[in-house]
């Protein structure tokens, strides 16, 4: 081999290695503070004509510390006030396994939290992070603007007498998660709220319409041609961002935070805003 093929195989490795630390320098520093909204149009025959027009915010795993600090929280909940929402749905992971928190920090994320306005109420599941280190800083985290769903169901009433079901189960891999409450039989439309999307799998005998979920980040990291390079445990199955199944619809959020690696490639962080129609 002569030295010019050698030179020019020397460039090309080095020219390969540049663009593989731009992708990286991405993925770590641009990507992750590129927050939007996305948004969905849902509609079914089932829904209350009273809550034709429901506009729903969702937001999940923001693994406070990781990519997300106080000035980044302040703008997520700025974005979900600009919706003017009627209902906030939270699908676990605020806090993140990897980090603990001062006082302090807990009491800047509360007043931040507490300014979240919608007209029908705030409802929040807990994650696998925020139940390792200390499950009690994200109940005292949620526990004035939200209601926090373990294992349970609320009726939401709006404009008339007919009201739909809110179910929320808390996280199936760190709590001990109880599903009997989907035995009890009711017409309302039903949608129900828990972290990891896998626990599909053994409620979908039961009867609900819309299933909200997280964890999976959508995959966090995208490859082209390739897709999601990895998904967490809870999310082997399901973790992409829509599926229909047994006429059901299940959402899962990309998230707004990271775990693991602090890094997003393809899988920005993203809110969701489903507006509902009854037809």
């Amino acid at each position: 081999m002569n030295k010019q093929k050698k030179k020019e195989k020397r460039n090309i490795f080095i020219y390969l290695l540049f663009f593989i630390a731009l992708l990286f320098l991405y993925g770590y520093y641009i990507e992750p503070k590129n927050l939007s909204i996305k948004e969905y149009k849902i509609e079914n025959k089932d829904i209350p004509d009273s809550f034709d027009s429901l506009k729903i915010i969702h937001f999940s795993d923001v693994h406070y510390k990781s990519t997300v600090d106080i000035t980044f929280l302040k703008k997520i909940v700025n974005l979900i006030n600009k919706q003017k929402p009627d209902l906030v749905i939270f699908t676990g992971d605020f806090l993140d396994k990897r980090f603990n928190y001062k006082t302090k920090e807990i009491e800047e994320i509360k007043d931040e939290l507490n300014k979240i306005e919608s007209t029908l109420g705030n409802f929040a599941v807990s994650g696998n992070h925020d139940m390792v280190n200390n499950p009690e800083d994200f109940k005292n985290i949620f526990s004035e603007n939200f209601t926090i769903l373990e294992n349970e169901e609320k009726l939401i009433y709006y404009k008339e007498t007919t009201p739909i079901s809110l179910v929320g189960f808390s996280d199936a891999l760190e709590t001990k998660v109880n599903y009997e409450i989907l035995e009890k039989e009711n017409n309302y439309f039903r949608f129900i709220m828990l972290h990891e999307p896998d626990e599909y799998e053994k409620i979908k005998e039961y009867d609900f319409d819309i299933l909200f979920s997280g964890h999976s980040h959508n995959g966090q990291v995208r490859l082209p041609l390739i897709g999601t390079v990895y998904t967490p445990v809870g999310s082997k199955k399901y973790y992409q961002e829509y599926y229909k199944l047994d006429n059901r619809e299940i959402f899962i959020s990309n998230g707004i935070g990271t775990s693991g690696l602090d890094v997003r490639f393809l899988s920005s962080p993203s809110i969701n805003l489903y507006r509902i129609y009854a037809y």
